[in-house]
């Protein structure tokens, strides 16, 4: 069954205009992909899941990373209707078989050589289909009931930095509304070529990368990953544009690459984490290039984009994109001048998967504070607190006076379990010295109350970050709970 899809319709018509452009170049494949060869890809695909009896409206998982056949896959379940929820590659099998009966999926698509066979314990099972395109499903039996998150045409996982993660609904017309604001705000043509080395899973790179690809067939050079000293040899071979990006990329280049040859590329965006003054001017430095704060989240798609040519050592996230509208609401916790940022426009999800519903705003949990300009500066993020004994604990307030500790670089703190308090505070600090639980209290008795002390303590050397470049909450919380 062949639905309607603006999308689909929109690389139909790319492909009526150029059928033998090449639009996606995959050179750790060896593979190179014109507008017939993905439209091909995306016809084998969704034969091969129709024949395995996946029909309108159901889950797709897909796990693949970024490889060539990716945009093929999402245009297939657009094509059928079966909406797509894209994760990160690193995502382990039990965790993907969780995710599956979480959200009610009907198949997990993976590379061809990843085994899925599950748990014997387990009440379903799940069967192996060749899908072609180095790709396989495991199609789970009993079929869960199709329709479940009917309109969504895409489920995007939250990063879950304050909570479980969360899947939106992300409708055709929030994508299609999004992928106009960053293509108009940006200038990203059908002629721009870019590089795609963030993950396409997440909604930074599905919507920079691969939503411009089948909207108007901006070609893109995918790699698997991030290799530092492939990034210039690419832009300059290619002639690439645009370069997407997450802050510790920028960091690392600048500070470890020689960046010669880069001279077609002309937009430089980061997203993801929060990009800091140091970074933004050693790059600079370095290539002459600013880097270009992206705002925006899964829920919302893309909300500010910096398009100011000067350097501004506040760093500011930039201008609302498009149709976006944001509020800035008041806050007691907010810092002085500042609100916390409510968000609504034509690209805002109406509802999570597991609901609740939204009012047609999304209330983000940043604060910030805008310019006479239009600029918008993010000024901290809403407090997110630890419950110690009935007592409230700020994790920020803690981590400030870890960094302030003697050869510490970097802190994250965060509730740990705790069968005394119910919860109490854990620490992991980036630093050379051998802190533990009992030096880091004594250290830091004199500045704040008993209950905010950290009661388990772990010291890194760097701290665990995921494929999107942000601290890697979950693996900190393992540390910890092994600590």
């Amino acid at each position: 069954m062949i639905v309607s899809s603006h999308l689909a319709e929109s690389f139909r018509a790319v492909l009526r205009d150029r059928e033998r452009d090449a639009l996606l170049v995959a050179p750790s494949e060896g593979v190179t992909l014109t507008a017939l060869d993905i439209d091909r890809q995306a016809a084998d695909l969704a034969t091969v899941l129709q024949a395995c009896h996946l029909t309108h409206g159901h889950l797709v998982v897909s796990c693949t990373g970024n490889i060539s056949a990716m945009p093929g896959l999402v245009l297939a379940c657009l094509r059928t209707g079966m909406p797509l929820m894209p994760v990160d590659r690193s995502t382990p099998s039990t965790e993907l078989r969780g995710l599956a009966r979480r959200w009610s999926a009907a198949a997990i698509v993976v590379p061809e050589t990843v085994d899925l066979r599950h748990d014997e314990t387990e009440s379903t099972t799940i069967e192996r289909h060749a899908l072609g395109h180095g790709l396989a499903a495991w199609v789970v039996t009993p079929r869960p009931e199709a329709g479940r998150h009917a309109p969504a045409a895409v489920l995007k996982l939250t990063s879950g930095s304050t909570g479980e993660p969360r899947a939106t609904c992300s409708e055709e017309r929030h994508l299609v509304a999004d992928v106009r604001h960053i293509a108009e705000a940006m200038d990203i043509g059908p002629s721009t070529w870019q590089l795609g080395i963030i993950p396409l899973s997440h909604s930074y790179g599905f919507s920079n990368l691969l939503l411009p690809l089948l909207w108007q067939g901006t070609p893109l050079l995918l790699r698997p990953q991030f290799v530092p000293t492939q990034v210039a040899p690419d832009i300059a071979t290619a002639g690439l544009e645009t370069f997407a990006g997450v802050p510790f990329m920028f960091d690392h280049l600048a500070r470890h690459q020689r960046l010669t040859g880069i001279g077609s590329l002309r937009l430089v965006v980061s997203a993801g984490a929060r990009l800091a003054w140091a970074t933004v001017s050693a790059f600079h430095a370095a290539t002459g290039l600013k880097v270009r704060s992206f705002y925006g989240s899964s829920e919302t798609g893309g909300i500010c984009f910096d398009d100011s040519a000067e350097l501004d050592p506040r760093v500011p996230v930039g201008r609302v994109m498009g149709d976006t509208r944001i509020t800035l609401e008041p806050d007691d916790d907010a810092p002085a001048g500042s609100g916390r940022v409510r968000v609504s426009g034509p690209n805002v999800i109406d509802r999570y998967a597991d609901g609740p519903c939204f009012d047609g705003s999304f209330l983000t949990g940043d604060y910030a504070h805008v310019d006479d300009d239009g600029l918008y500066v993010l000024t901290g993020r809403a407090p997110s607190f630890v419950n110690v004994a009935g007592r409230k604990v700020q994790p920020q307030e803690v981590e400030a006076a870890l960094r302030a500790l003697p050869g510490v670089s970097d802190a994250v703190a965060m509730g740990v379990d705790d069968d005394v308090r119910g919860q109490a505070l854990g620490a992991c600090l980036v630093s050379e010295t051998d802190w533990d639980a009992r030096t880091v209290r004594a250290a830091l008795a004199p500045s704040l109350a008993a209950h905010k002390l950290p009661r388990v303590v772990v010291v890194t050397r760097a701290l665990p970050l995921t494929d999107r470049g942000k601290v890697d909450r979950s693996a900190i919380a393992k540390l910890l709970a092994r600590g």
